[in-house]
């Protein structure tokens, strides 16, 4: 299947989706939960967008917030054209889902609530989208200022990228056409994770590219900053790369993440079991060939990202963070709910994303 618009200037367009013609040219969609420190800041940028006010809307999406995130939001009411909407208890991408289908811009501009855009955001998306017949655009995250090491050196490399095509892009930052997304029918609701990335494959696969320019990158204040919050967040995102691996396999999404958590999770049975037989025999060989085993990819990984960045001084930390990503990769192998529940995900996903004005007509 291949999806096409006909290439042609936002700014200028009177493009018309459904039976109404569209009064705003984006749709900002901010999901949201317990987050009313960060949605202040990230609202606060929104608002000193270049762009007339008239041309774009923000839409936020509660998913069960218990703090008073739903207060501060309301606060914009007066600055922005808001929509607040309720969605809890559902995954991320039901959230995302739940703004877009009320949304009336011809542009979904998917942005997460701790991110803070440049003023300029909406005016570049603008004239990339206007240039790109395929209507999907963003780009990777920048790190806060004064990040720690663990930001600065494995986030930072994704700071560089050049502007070209890229297999996927977060969530966070994510431009799409209103066609290409009601096409594709939007986030799969039955992943808690990996919802981006398997997005952007299905966009691919309909004949589409994705394309990241550097100059719409936003400011991510949830990066993690230390090696327990990067391992965590690590492990979190995990569980669903192996759901969406499995029910995928022809394709081999996310091949290399689960290869590499695999290989982790193997050498570190071997290193026990090498211990064991070492404490039994008092040879500690096979212990020794598991640990060299289990470093050796982490190490090549930490070089070559080094190398390839031309910042010699990132090997060894860039190892260190290889190391720790696969151990946490390889933590979610353990859970037994990312083998099993993806058998059961048919009926789920089956029900395809509908925007509010189709659902009308139904």
């Amino acid at each position: 299947m291949i999806l096409s618009e006909e290439p042609k200037s936002p700014l200028n367009d009177k493009n018309e989706t459904g039976p109404s013609r569209l009064p705003c040219l984006f749709s900002i969609v901010i999901p949201v939960r317990n987050e009313e420190e960060n949605i202040r800041k990230c609202l606060d940028s929104v608002c000193r967008m270049k762009l007339p006010p008239e041309m774009f809307e923000v839409i936020v999406v509660d998913n069960g917030s218990t703090d008073q995130t739903k207060e501060v939001v309301s606060t914009f009411r007066e600055s922005l054209s808001l929509q607040v909407l309720d969605k809890p208890n559902v995954y991320i991408g039901a959230v995302r889902n739940a703004g877009a289908a009320v949304a009336r811009g011809r542009y979904l501009a998917f942005l997460d609530a701790d991110c803070e855009v440049r003023a300029d955001w909406l005016s570049v998306a603008a004239e990339v989208l206007s240039e790109d017949n395929g209507g999907v655009c963003g780009a990777f995250y920048l790190i806060p200022e004064r990040s720690s090491w663990v930001a600065r050196h494995w986030y930072r490399i994704r700071e560089v990228k050049p502007a070209e095509e890229v297999s996927y892009l977060p969530a966070g930052d994510l431009f799409v056409s209103r066609q290409v997304f009601d096409k594709i029918h939007g986030f799969d609701e039955s992943i808690q994770t990996n919802e981006d990335f398997e997005l952007c494959q299905r966009i691919r696969a309909a004949g589409l590219p994705i394309r990241c320019e550097p100059r719409l990158s936003v400011v991510h204040w949830g990066t993690p900053q230390s090696l327990s919050a990067f391992f965590k967040k690590n492990r979190w995102h995990g569980m669903h790369v192996f759901r969406v691996f499995l029910r995928n396999l022809p394709a081999l999404y996310n091949f290399k993440a689960v290869a590499l958590a695999i290989y982790t999770l193997v050498c570190v049975l071997g290193v026990l079991a090498g211990a064991l037989l070492g404490i039994q025999t008092g040879d500690f060989r096979i212990l020794g060939a598991f640990i060299l085993a289990t470093l050796s990819p982490a190490v090549f990984l930490g070089f070559h990202a080094a190398i390839s960045s031309r910042r010699l001084q990132a090997a060894l930390p860039m190892t260190v963070l290889y190391l720790t990503y696969g151990f946490a990769r390889a933590c979610c192998l353990v859970d037994w709910r990312n083998w099993v529940q993806h058998r059961n995900e048919g009926v789920e996903r089956s029900r395809p994303y509908r925007p509010r004005w189709l659902q009308s007509k139904s």
